[in-house]
């Protein structure tokens, strides 16, 4: 009897031993390893499951969950969205609105799920259905002045439209938009598709078997109106060596309206009352009248045009042979210099070459600050500002200098 109690007591104390041990070897792993608790940085997307045939969900389940777990500190850094499932079951549920609580799986066993946020999802659930819809074109702004829209057409001209039968009756038509931006003639342009109910409402939560269609709009001309390009006139000539480089008109085009048969014949232009232009030298800015033929006017009232005359010189070339000018030379001194003429030549305005005169242009040698010796000096051209030097042969010259 004494053996038997001596060996409980021994089991017992083994046994106390044993979980002492264990709580140290927990206390030094949760000490090395420490639990980390809170809500994941991001949601967690649900799924699906058991979903009858032929039953959607009405708006479908676009909200993730948020999901907080208690799990060693090692592994939460590793935690990721994609580390969870979470799901709603839709066993035996029928066509309702329904509360269905949020499961969430771990992928590992050593993360503890303690909190799911939301926990239940409301979702509403109806037959799937679909039905065949007319599309309907509208335009928005209007076509330029003078041009009308002709009758669209739209391919295809009906679509399917399917989903929750609660919403696919309330749909009567799909709706498509093209926006008009100033075209004066057809075009073709694919328009993005919307259901709309019996009062012009969109409806959403649906799916269309085609994302957009092809919608062809006609631009026709009113009968009547024409867009015309403005050419001004002149008259007389510019003076010598001057000639018309450029002419504008601003506007530039103008839309006219009147007798339809006479806007038909003009040959795509209007023509401006003559402006002088006889003997001009320099551009001319001037308002000048339109010229419309009988029962034709501008239908945005525009009766005269701003012309811009552009007057330039006809631009030539010379060349002159000149003897250098000393400049500067030092008292006491005298020089000479090699060769003793030298060729310019010249670029501008025709006009002022053709009446340059003896001493409009000089050839000048700078000798200042120069002392007895052999120097290269280089040469300037001394002549008037509207002429351009485009070279000096020599452009320097060998000049010797020496007490007289």
């Amino acid at each position: 009897m004494t053996r038997s109690l001596l060996s409980f007591s021994n089991l017992s104390s083994l046994i106390m031993a044993l979980i002492l041990a264990l709580m140290v070897w927990m206390g030094a792993a949760i000490q090395e390893n420490p639990f980390a608790e809170g809500f994941l940085p991001e949601e967690v997307p649900v799924e699906v499951i058991n979903r009858g045939g032929g039953f959607v969900i009405v708006g479908g389940v676009d909200q993730g969950v948020r999901v907080k777990v208690r799990t060693p500190e090692s592994v939460w850094e590793d935690l990721r969205a994609s580390s969870f499932r979470a799901y709603v079951d839709l066993e035996g549920l029928d066509v309702g609105l329904h509360e269905v609580p949020v499961q969430v799986e771990p992928a590992g066993n050593l993360v503890r799920v303690l909190e799911t946020s939301p926990a239940v999802l409301t979702l509403r659930l109806d037959r799937r259905s679909e039905g065949i819809v007319p599309v309907r074109v509208s335009t928005v702004g209007e076509p330029p002045q003078g041009y009308k829209r002709g009758s669209l057409q739209v391919d295809p001209g009906h679509v399917i439209v399917s989903g929750p039968r609660t919403l696919v009756d309330q749909v009567v038509h799909v709706t498509a938009e093209v926006y008009l931006r100033g075209e004066k003639e057809a075009f073709e342009r694919n328009a993005v598709l919307t259901p709309r109910d019996d009062v012009g409402n969109a409806v959403t939560g649906l799916e269309i078997d085609h994302q957009s269609v092809r919608v062809t709009v006609p631009i026709e001309r009113i009968v009547g109106y024409r867009d015309l390009s403005i050419k001004t006139v002149t008259q007389g000539t510019p003076a010598p060596g001057y000639w018309i480089s450029s002419i504008s008109a601003d506007p530039s085009t103008v839309t006219v309206v009147g007798d339809p048969e006479v806007v038909d014949e003009i040959p795509g232009y209007l023509e401006t009352h003559p402006i002088d232009v006889e003997g001009a030298r320099e551009d001319i800015s001037q308002q000048v009248a339109i010229l419309f033929p009988e029962d034709v006017s501008s239908l945005e009232d525009v009766a005269t045009v701003q012309a811009i005359i552009e007057i330039s010189p006809v631009l030539g070339g010379q060349t002159v042979q000149l003897t250098p000018v000393v400049q500067g030379l030092g008292r006491g001194l005298e020089a000479s210099f090699s060769p003793d003429t030298v060729e310019v030549i010249l670029s501008g305005p025709l006009s002022e070459l053709e009446a340059l005169e003896a001493g409009d242009v000089r050839v000048l040698l700078d000798l200042s600050d120069y002392e007895p010796g052999t120097h290269f000096v280089p040469l300037t051209v001394d002549r008037p500002e509207s002429l351009e030097v485009q070279a000096i042969l020599p452009d320097q010259v060998e000049v010797v200098i020496r007490e007289s």
